[in-house]
């Protein structure tokens, strides 16, 4: 009885401290954490496991949820509380695989499952209730549907092949939905959405070459290699000759769409974005863009980047924060393809930020470069083929359907996205009840400081 109870303390305690308890059907392949390594270019010296832990406890407490019921998770947008984007669904997988919590993983991917539209991808708004239709929230986001897809990659070597076909059908569905072949180039690119774009206008920080060369060894599809290379080509296509900054959105032959010349917090991604190319697959264009734009940081000084860039390098009109997870961690980790001396500096900057720094979309991505520049960021297909072990959930009720479902309704921006909003500090709401044990909050006077910041920040990220 006593060594029972003990056992029992035992796991709730490890659950508590956001441990998984491992079993026949929760069991890790790939327990964080791994450092594995990569095949090409520089791990900084001074990003540690204990700084990722952090991370994803900061970002697990404050933004996952399970206030919808039916045993789903979601991550809460904030903007405003009770909401959730595509975009955080994506970045929450993947954290999750990589961290190893099937269970979070699971309610996650239950959640997305609930709120597809009619062609079988999330809508990029919703609520506990479906899609946000005030904004549009029925038409998908491709950068979120392809960080899903890739997060039931990672998946399959986290657990095992309970979740391949479920990625096959979802990258097959992806294909089909969110990406077009353009006439007179015939380059694969991404669209904005169900809704539209792609040859006529592409957002550059939506590309992902290096998951898409990990659909293409999954699927046995070209079409993904192709999409892969069309990414670089387009990006240097755009980049400024000098800074190597890469325009927001372009169209199919590399020109910059007609007010969209500029990097916001959508194009501090690219850096990230590109470096994983390199980092996996060792792909020659991906270093160059990125090199150059190092290069071009190294001159600025990392600690003085600001939130908005024209190509040029000037900064925007409305730019003046500094010492943002989302600008500072995306070009530390662009530095990985660069020198050990060029991450190394940068990651001795981006390592004293708050991990709440900029609130959700802040969070999300700090915890996600944090896998990436200790090492943790493993390239799935490198295990053997594991058996299904439990099976992977399937929707609770049938896809929600909407009259937007064809695209935002008139009035609605182009890009049917969000501003953010950073609160001074989190309101009562309900939780995931996972905790962790000993966690703490962000302090005093900082705190209050990047919130007024991210206020005024907020209003403008992808505003159209």
């Amino acid at each position: 009885m006593a060594r029972t109870l003990a056992r029992a303390l035992l796991s709730a305690c490890a659950v508590l401290a956001g441990v998984s308890v491992a079993g026949p059907a929760r069991a890790q392949r790939r327990p964080f954490p791994q450092h594995p390594g990569y095949a090409h270019g520089f791990v900084p010296a001074g990003i540690t496991n204990e700084m990722v832990q952090s991370s994803y406890r900061n970002w697990k407490n404050r933004y996952l949820m399970n206030d919808c019921g039916e045993g789903t998770y979601r991550v809460d947008f904030d903007s405003p509380h009770g909401s959730t984007v595509s975009e955080g669904m994506g970045y929450g997988m993947v954290i999750a695989a990589y961290m190893g919590e099937r269970d979070v993983f699971d309610g996650l991917w239950k959640f997305v499952q609930k709120n597809l539209d009619k062609d079988g991808l999330m809508g990029w708004k919703v609520t506990c209730k479906g899609f946000d239709e005030s904004v549009g929230g029925a038409g998908s986001a491709t950068d979120g549907d392809a960080d899903i897809g890739f997060a039931l990659v990672a998946a399959i070597d986290q657990w095992g092949d309970a979740y391949r076909q479920t990625a096959l059908d979802y990258l097959a569905t992806l294909k089909r939905v969110d990406f077009t072949t353009c006439p007179d180039t015939r380059r694969n690119v991404a669209k904005m959405g169900n809704w539209g774009g792609g040859c006529d206008h592409s957002n550059t920080s939506y590309w992902m070459p290096g998951y898409y060369r990990v659909f293409a060894e999954l699927t046995k599809d070209d079409y993904w290699s192709k999409a892969a290379d069309d990414a670089i080509a387009l990006w240097l296509s755009n980049r400024n000759a000098k800074t190597g900054l890469v325009a927001d959105e372009v169209d199919g032959h590399g020109v910059t769409v007609k007010g969209k010349g500029h990097v916001d917090y959508n194009g501090c991604r690219i850096p990230w974005r590109a470096a994983l190319d390199y980092l996996w697959y060792g792909t020659a264009g991906a270093k160059d863009l990125d090199d150059r734009m190092t290069d071009w940081a190294t001159s600025v000084g990392i600690g003085n980047l600001v939130d908005g860039y024209e190509t040029d390098g000037k900064p925007t009109s409305n730019a003046k924060y500094r010492q943002l997870n989302v600008w500072v961690g995306g070009w530390t980790c662009g530095a990985m393809t660069k020198s050990q001396a060029s991450v190394d500096a940068f990651a001795g900057d981006f390592a004293h930020i708050a991990d709440d720094n900029g609130s959700y979309y802040g969070s999300s991505l700090r915890t996600l470069y944090l896998l990436m520049l200790s090492g943790n960021f493993w390239k799935p297909g490198g295990l053997p083929p594991l058996a299904a072990s439990a099976a992977v959930p399937a929707p609770s009720v049938a896809p929600s359907a909407s009259p937007a479902d064809a695209g935002p309704p008139p009035g609605v921006p182009v890009d049917p996205r969000h501003p953010l909003a950073f609160p001074p500090a989190p309101p009562p709401r309900a939780t995931c009840g996972c905790d962790v044990v000993g966690s703490s909050g962000p302090g005093g006077g900082a705190w209050l400081a990047v919130a007024a910041a991210g206020l005024a920040i907020g209003r403008r990220r992808r505003a159209r």
